[in-house]
């Protein structure tokens, strides 16, 4: 893949739609190629973007982070229903779908429960020792780019596969999972809640799941 810059539109082409499955694929596809020709051809100039985007997501996660829960759901119901993931399915869409179904049966407050549990799951996972695990796109001393956003995705690929998973990695960070992510977790709660009312779900939890929120767990860091 080759970067060929910026052209302009011309006339006839303001306006039109553009293809939704090609986006989607240059985000999660294209991007990694782009980091390594901006890499190869302007070290400098990408480092400093790194350092920037970081700095960014630091500001961001200091501004919203409470290290405080708010109500949260029982653990062992909330522990259930993540236990209805269906691993046996290729589709991540499918594999979250019993999940969904189950928390829409709850109460608004109770998916605003387990909103809250999940977040601050994640928050507990949010450290630097446990990042630095993560795989090929760990923390590493060699400046290398760090993705917050895939942090945190892989933290949620932790929490998906259930409370032993998570717990044995929580107390070892080790064994956290490598070069795996599970983004869609994050949307559970929201199409739970919108299968039952109908609506969009805004909430805003006690603890952020954003990295680097934990301020704890990135004292070194930070």
């Amino acid at each position: 893949m080759i970067f060929i810059g910026n052209v302009s539109l011309t006339a006839d082409e303001i306006g039109v739609e553009s293809n939704i499955y090609a986006g989607e694929w240059t985000k999660e596809c294209g991007i990694d190629v782009y980091y390594k020709w901006r890499e190869e051809t302007d070290p400098i100039g990408f480092e400093i973007e790194m350092k920037r985007q970081i700095e960014e997501a630091d500001a961001h996660a200091r501004k919203h982070s409470v290290s405080k829960p708010k109500k949260m759901m029982d653990d062992q119901l909330f522990w259930e229903i993540i236990s209805l993931l269906d691993w046996r399915k290729e589709d991540e869409k499918e594999i979250i779908e019993a999940a969904i179904r189950k928390l829409s049966t709850f109460t608004a407050w109770k998916i605003r429960h387990f909103e809250e549990t999940l977040s601050y799951k994640l928050f507990l996972l949010d450290t630097e020792e446990h990042a630095k695990e993560m795989g090929e796109d760990c923390v590493a001393p060699q400046d290398q780019y760090f993705s917050p956003d895939l942090f945190l995705y892989a933290r949620c690929a932790v929490v998906a596969r259930g409370k032993e998973v998570f717990e044995d990695v929580l107390s070892n960070p080790s064994k956290m999972l490598k070069d795996t992510e599970f983004k869609i977790l994050l949307s559970l709660s929201s199409e739970a809640y919108y299968l039952k009312l109908g609506k969009e779900f805004e909430y805003e939890s006690g603890c952020s799941y954003e990295t680097f929120s934990n301020k704890e767990g990135w004292a070194n860091t930070l």
